[in-house]
């Protein structure tokens, strides 16, 4: 596809399904050095290859670390997988969950915590390890987290997905200030609706989506592709003096509303 990531080893979270299965497979075709695929499960739920022999099959070097993002040890160990490979220069940390009901205002107490600790401690806890990392190893680098369009709108059902999505946006400003002395850009992405399998599975996610397709200013669902791509900007060096941005990528969605 390009060189955008030509000699980066990257790691992303969340990566054996959907959106992350996708970025580590475009980083591998971005031209990446190695790849870190990190999850709780190597099997894929909808996929009949896992997301390391995808990688592996367009001549890249894949490392499969099974892996909570609660816990600062598999972050940790996901570090030690990119050091295998040659160090890390790119942190995609894209591991987060949309519970099947949320309750909004009567949303029960240890539905609310499981979220939250998945959507930003493991995203805080990868950026540590990842900013760690880089440091030790005095190259820089590049941390994306993956934030989403709900950072910036909500509604009475997804109070705490975007309490979540919009902290992550904070996060990515403090970590940014605190990294960039050491050459460590922090940025996020923040995709609005994806086309995939799910889509068009499930019928009440379907009707809510194209509600909001109607806002779409390029009138379609993003593609994997076009999240990648952005995923692989902010990793390569033509995004070398850009720092602390979130990058929507939502078909113009958010400026409709």
């Amino acid at each position: 596809m390009s060189g955008l990531l030509s000699n980066k080893v990257i790691v992303v979270t969340g990566a054996s399904n959907g959106l992350g299965r996708s970025i580590a497979i475009g980083a591998a075709r971005h031209g990446a050095r190695g790849v870190v695929v990190a999850d709780l499960d190597e099997v894929p739920r909808e996929e009949a290859t896992t997301s390391t022999s995808e990688v592996e099959k367009l001549g890249v070097p894949a490392r499969f670390v099974r892996a909570n993002v609660t816990s600062p040890e598999d972050n940790d160990a996901m570090m030690a997988a990119a050091d295998e490979l040659g160090g890390i220069n790119l942190m995609v940390a894209n591991a987060g969950i949309v519970l099947p009901k949320d309750e909004g205002a009567d949303m029960p107490a240890a539905a609310w915590r499981t979220l939250l600790s998945i959507n930003l401690d493991g995203v805080f806890f990868g950026a540590q390890a990842a900013g760690q990392s880089m440091r030790a190893h005095g190259k820089g680098g590049s941390i994306v987290l993956m934030t989403s369009v709900m950072g910036f709108m909500s509604n009475s059902m997804s109070i705490a997905y975007s309490t979540s999505k919009s902290g992550l946006i904070g996060m990515m400003r403090g970590l940014a200030s605190a990294l960039g002395p050491d050459g460590i850009r922090v940025n996020a992405v923040a995709p609005g609706p994806v086309e995939s399998p799910m889509l068009h599975t499930d019928p009440d996610f379907f009707a809510a989506n194209e509600k909001l397709r109607e806002r779409f200013l390029l009138g379609r669902y993003a593609q994997p592709d076009d999240i990648t791509n952005a995923v692989a900007f902010y990793g390569s060096d033509l995004s070398s003096y850009v720092t602390a941005t979130t990058l929507p990528v939502d078909g113009g969605l958010i400026a409709s509303l």
